[in-house]
């Protein structure tokens, strides 16, 4: 598996670290295992959301874009 890395794309590594120094903000003892799990679990959970297809399902709450008339206090 090859990797490109453009000027507008960053490395998994870098991007890795981006991560890891945010994450050490609020945490400074987490440990890079679990900041990589993490990462990992949340890259799964977004690729099975990319693979619900929704288009046949019906909205369940009903939505207008309408705003009632007058000042809402």
């Amino acid at each position: 598996m090859t990797s490109i890395v453009g000027s507008d794309t960053a490395s998994p590594c870098d991007e890795m670290e981006d991560n890891l120094s945010r994450v050490r903000q609020l945490d400074p003892t987490i440990e890079e295992a679990s900041v990589r799990r993490y990462a990992r679990e949340m890259a799964e959970a977004d690729a099975v959301l990319d693979s619900v297809d929704l288009e046949d399902v019906p909205l369940v709450v009903a939505f207008s874009a309408s705003w009632p008339e007058g000042t809402v206090r």
